[in-house]
């Protein structure tokens, strides 16, 4: 099998941990792999790749969102057309020429941007729509990564129900091999809470830091937030400010996924504030580095966590005050919620799943379509 995997968010936050991560493993079945990656990424690709056979890079200069970028894109799909089986998309930035009759598979791995009240300009929403209206349109098939995803994408875009499979996300081999975190030395000395994401605003992690201003006199913890920030102070720098909760927070701007599987070793408790998510698998990363996580009580957390999940409501920061404290004062109770959670994240087995992506390429291969 020779499939077309598309780079172009490659090392871009959760969409290029997708794309590095299925393409290794796509890689290690046998498939052989071409891709494109930006150039200015060339020696991080070669760097994490370097133990990866049957792929074959094209490293080039396009951006995204850029005019250049998908004329570029055009142009290499075009040469590659008759060379490999199905062109998989992990994003929906479809190029301006797609091969006609050709096996094209996208992934959605949300479509927040479609509602106002997360998303800001009216512009950037107009624009996701198009390119996700355009993605749909040219796709053969569209992977939700979550059943959630797939109903959000079915209220907006009802024709395109046959075309979807769900395929769940999974954690990476980083994250669950005992040695990648065996000996490593705790970064943080004091106890902590942990979140780990980016502060976009349905993140919520301003209510993370209005309950840290609660159950600050009641607990020895502090709140370290670990992820990407856009330049200059936000909401979130203004509301620790407004709080008076400025030492009792330990920042790291754009760790890298070492630092990261330290903080999460070592934390008391991971809180995933989130008011929508596509699948959320932070927290799933947690679980398995032996975190025990409290969750915002939503519908794609109810699906991914089920009974495991230990939730507070979104909206009201005593309530999350409320489960810090109970999850932090009770380390029998901590202990049970982190053996429940350890059973449950066994769902989402990746040797399973690369089979879900595997079997789908080879009916989209085989048909007759």
């Amino acid at each position: 099998m020779k499939i077309y995997i598309d780079g172009l968010f490659y090392r871009a936050s959760g969409i290029g941990r997708y794309y590095e991560t299925l393409t290794k493993e796509f890689a290690k079945r046998g498939i052989k792999i071409y891709t494109c990656v930006p150039r200015d990424l060339k020696i991080e690709f070669e760097k994490d790749f370097a133990d990866t056979n049957n792929i074959e890079p094209l490293f080039v200069d396009y951006k995204k969102f850029s005019l250049r970028g998908f004329l570029m894109q055009s142009k290499i799909l075009g040469s590659l057309q008759r060379k490999v089986d199905l062109f998989f998309f992990p994003h929906i930035n479809l190029p301006y020429y797609v091969p006609e009759r050709k096996n094209i598979i996208i992934t959605i791995h949300d479509i927040i941007p479609l509602y106002p009240i997360y998303t800001q300009g009216i512009l950037k929403r107009k624009i996701f729509y198009f390119l996700l209206k355009r993605a749909l349109k040219y796709s053969k098939k569209v992977i939700c990564v979550s059943n959630f995803v797939a109903g959000d994408l079915i209220k907006n875009f009802s024709s395109i129900s046959q075309k979807i499979k769900v395929i769940y996300e999974f954690v990476d081999d980083k994250f669950v091999k005992q040695e990648t975190y065996q000996n490593i030395k705790r970064l943080v000395e004091k106890p902590y809470i942990l979140y780990v994401g980016n502060r976009k605003r349905h993140k919520n992690l301003g209510l993370l830091v209005k309950a840290l201003a609660k159950v600050k006199n009641k607990i020895p913890h502090y709140l370290v937030i670990a992820g990407r920030k856009d330049k200059g102070k936000d909401e979130v720098d203004i509301l620790i400010e407004k709080f008076w909760v400025q030492e009792r927070i330990i920042q790291y701007l754009n760790p890298p996924d070492n630092i990261i599987i330290n903080l999460f070793k070592y934390a008391d408790l991971f809180v995933f504030p989130s008011l929508i998510e596509g699948f959320g698998l932070p927290p799933l990363e947690a679980v398995s580095l032996g975190c025990p996580v409290i969750l915002s009580d939503i519908s794609v957390l109810r699906e991914i966590f089920g009974d495991a999940g230990f939730y507070f409501n979104p909206y009201d920061e005593d309530d999350l005050a409320n489960v810090i404290v109970k999850l932090l004062s009770d380390s029998n109770l901590k202990n049970e919620l982190l053996c429940r959670q350890k059973q449950r994240i066994k769902i989402f087995s990746k040797e399973k799943i690369i089979d879900q992506y595997i079997s789908l390429f080879n009916e989209l291969i085989n048909s007759k379509l």
